[in-house]
């Protein structure tokens, strides 16, 4: 994906065939016809599945539009991808017209006010922040409040919550990425330590510092969302952490008693123009709309 993604998209490109992408067994109550009024989109990169099962739905023709379009550096002329970070620069600069992901972060909300913008987040399903570690770590459960510390600095060996004699490897994300922003707000008044890094040549900049990839190291902890580990399998090996006792099973995301349920949104500026952008929020929260998001592997908004 021009290197905007970790994950092999093949299987959910909306030419793609054969192809993973969820579809409905009826026509849609929307279809827009016309690819000048089909709102571009953008998101997270564990989002792609979902807006692009979507687009496949509801534009007319959509595959054979893209599959034009399939070597440009968005990744797509209407379905577009460029993470998280990039979306909401897009977002503000008028270069797409919805963002699926996480809720933006504090930075992000700022930047799109100072172009007197304001963002629009419309819930339309539900996921969990989730913690993981080696497989062969003993450690299933951990409190939110260890968690912190662990992330603080405080807590810094395994013993310290149960597991082995052995030092913690606390993994970030990228600042700006949907799941560091989460983590921020997980967080709270609690600041985070440095985070694990290692340096890269960069043609323009020269060395630079990049925020380290969770890799399988011995003693190791991240966090993503659910989807993009059990539905992506973006890491290997692993093993998903319960919180508090609570384990992210769907029905725990659902009834909210796993702690750390997050929403799944869709982003729009306020006062968008093209009236389009409102059919696809309504076809979202529809029951089609959600039978494709819980299809593809997230929790429906519903009761």
């Amino acid at each position: 994906m021009n290197g905007y993604s970790s994950t092999d998209f093949t299987d959910y490109m909306v030419y793609s065939d054969p192809s993973k992408l969820v579809t409905l067994d009826h026509e849609p109550s929307l279809i827009i016809e016309n690819e000048s009024g089909m709102p571009v989109l953008d998101g997270a990169e564990a989002c792609y599945p979902v807006y692009s099962a979507v687009a496949k739905a509801i534009y007319k023709d959509i595959d054979k539009i893209e599959e034009q379009y399939k070597n440009d550096k968005y990744n797509g002329k209407i379905v577009t991808f460029t993470n998280t970070v990039n979306g909401y620069y897009r977002l503000v600069d008028g270069k797409i017209d919805m963002l699926f992901g996480a809720r933006p972060s504090k930075e992000q909300t700022e930047y799109a006010k100072s172009y007197d913008k304001t963002l629009r987040q419309t819930l339309i399903g539900k996921e969990a922040f989730v913690f993981f570690v080696e497989n062969d770590n003993p450690v299933s459960d951990i409190s939110s409040e260890q968690l912190r510390a662990i992330y603080h600095g405080d807590i810094t060996n395994w013993k310290e919550v149960g597991g082995k004699n052995q030092a913690i490897v606390a993994f970030q994300r990228p600042e700006g990425s949907g799941s560091q922003t989460m983590m921020e707000y997980f967080m709270g008044d609690v600041t985070l330590k440095e985070p694990k890094s290692y340096e890269q040549y960069n043609a323009k900049d020269g060395i630079v510092k990049v925020v380290a990839n969770y890799a399988n190291e011995d003693g190791a902890l991240g966090y993503s969302f659910r989807y993009f580990i059990e539905g992506l399998m973006q890491e290997k090996n692993v093993k998903i952490l319960s919180i508090d006792g609570v384990y992210p099973t769907t029905e725990n995301i659902r009834n909210g008693s796993y702690p750390l349920v997050t929403g799944l949104y869709c982003v729009t500026l306020e006062n968008e123009t093209n009236p389009n952008v409102e059919k696809v929020l309504d076809f979202l929260l529809s029951e089609d709309g959600q039978y494709i998001i819980e299809q593809t592997g997230y929790v429906g908004i519903g009761e």
